[in-house]
């Protein structure tokens, strides 16, 4: 920088300092958008294994039945009694997210999940498929748009 009998910066020094910092402002604006995004969805995603896995090892425990549901963007842990399914766990999931699933899986007290299912979580630019198998194993495969 040169400095002027008056001892400031020049206009045009001062013009390509504000550039720099609003190029700084705006490409750190994209990054932390992108991250947020990216922890919304792993925070649904482990949500939502933690309440698959916690239903395979009570129906495991308690030698009962137990149902996943998914209604919008709440999981639902159902319970067999009676020849009715009530529901005695629920969470909400928060945020700006898609998710489905094709199939609510009950688990049995052997361990294993029926039918098979697959839960998909969305939102802008990513998404991740939950997958359960019939043996009650959880697989998650990450894809971008």
């Amino acid at each position: 920088m040169t400095v002027n009998r008056n001892g400031g910066i020049t206009i045009l020094e001062l013009l390509v300092g504000i550039m720099i910092g609003m190029t700084i402002l705006t490409s750190s604006f994209s990054i932390t958008t992108s991250y947020l995004s990216r922890i919304e969805i792993s925070g649904a995603v482990t949500t939502i294994t933690s309440y698959l896995n916690n239903a395979r090892y009570l129906s495991l425990s308690e030698c009962r039945k137990i149902r996943f549901k998914l209604s919008g963007n709440k999981i639902l842990l159902q319970i067999l009694e009676d020849h009715k399914w009530k529901n005695f766990r629920t969470s909400s999931i928060k945020g700006e997210l898609d998710i489905t699933a094709n199939a609510s899986p009950v688990f049995s007290p052997t361990g294993s999940a029926s039918p098979l299912c697959s839960i998909r979580v969305s939102n802008k630019k990513y998404c991740r498929t939950i997958t359960l198998s019939f043996a009650g194993r959880i697989k998650i495969k990450e894809s971008h748009y």
